[in-house]
């Protein structure tokens, strides 16, 4: 009866402890080795000047929080001679106590939880509207130009993201623009299926957890030029496209996306007489969207 009662007591302990601790990443290590910060903040009930243990595979270590923002934590180790024993990535397990608590480092949790983090595959629907300016252009068997050409696209995107910082996406571009010469206009429209990989910084605590990024692109379509009634049509390359944009995220599910864009076209088109005119065009693209996780 007595060994029945120590075992329900256990099992309930640990059941409370075991609701109360979280894996967390070390985010960043001080050059002296007496702090460390972990992504979690006010929003998760920290506060400044409480303590907690940090626990991974062989070593624990009771700490402070110093500086706390509602996302982010810098803990200071308690004990003055010790040095913090972990590295940028590693994951540990917090626990808001005084004491070291080497059991509360379950193997199966902590498994999930790498392979959450280690492999943060998250997918999402874009929407982007720019404006097109083109700063220079030249056409076989004529002088480059500085054209005065400008228009409107809009991308719809599928995204996925295989690593924390490394990303491709995919989809389809419409582009309507227009080309203001001295005697007339003309109007070219490119339905195009594009493709990029991206590259993301980590976010910035400072600005509301936004995320820089770079990416670099290419894209196949049909091009049609249309002026005074004639209609000219081919194939639309796109190679390379180079962009830096940012993310603002509203919340988990929606972010708002705001980038430029530096992309180099080469259109060839068939005139009357099936005559073949190649164009060489810089765009410099400005844009705003938005990305729905899923």
């Amino acid at each position: 009866m007595r060994f029945l009662l120590l075992t329900l007591v256990s099992l309930v302990l640990t059941s409370s402890w075991a609701q109360a601790y979280e894996m967390q990443v070390v985010q960043a290590v001080s050059s002296s080795k007496r702090s460390f910060v972990t992504r979690n903040g006010k929003r998760h009930g920290i506060q400044a000047q409480m303590t907690a243990s940090f626990v991974s595979d062989d070593v624990a270590v009771i700490a402070k929080a110093l500086t706390v923002t509602s996302e982010f934590t810098q803990w200071e180790l308690v004990n003055q001679e010790g040095t913090v024993p972990f590295e940028v990535g590693d994951i540990i397990t917090y626990h808001p106590a005084q004491e070291y608590l080497w059991s509360l480092n379950p193997s199966e949790a902590r498994r999930r939880y790498v392979e959450e983090v280690r492999s943060p595959v998250r997918q999402s629907w874009i929407t982007k509207v720019a404006s097109t300016r083109g700063l220079t252009e030249s056409t076989s068997e004529a002088a480059a130009t500085s054209a005065s050409r400008g228009g409107v696209a809009v991308d719809a995107l599928y995204e996925r993201q295989w690593t924390r910082h490394f990303a491709w996406d995919g989809g389809i571009r419409y582009e309507r623009e227009t080309l203001n010469l001295a005697g007339g206009s003309l109007t070219t429209q490119r339905l195009m299926a594009i493709a990029d990989l991206l590259y993301y910084f980590e976010p910035l605590e400072f600005f509301y957890e936004s995320r820089f990024f770079i990416s670099v692109g290419a894209g196949w379509g049909q091009s049609s030029t249309q002026a005074d009634g004639i209609i000219q049509s081919g194939n639309a390359f796109l190679l390379p496209s180079a962009k830096l944009g940012v993310c603002l995220p509203f919340n988990k599910q929606w972010d708002f996306i705001a980038e430029g864009a530096f992309e180099t076209l080469r259109v060839r088109e068939r005139l009357e007489g099936n005559v073949e005119q190649n164009t060489t065009q810089s765009n410099l693209r400005l844009g705003l969207g938005l990305r729905r996780f899923f």
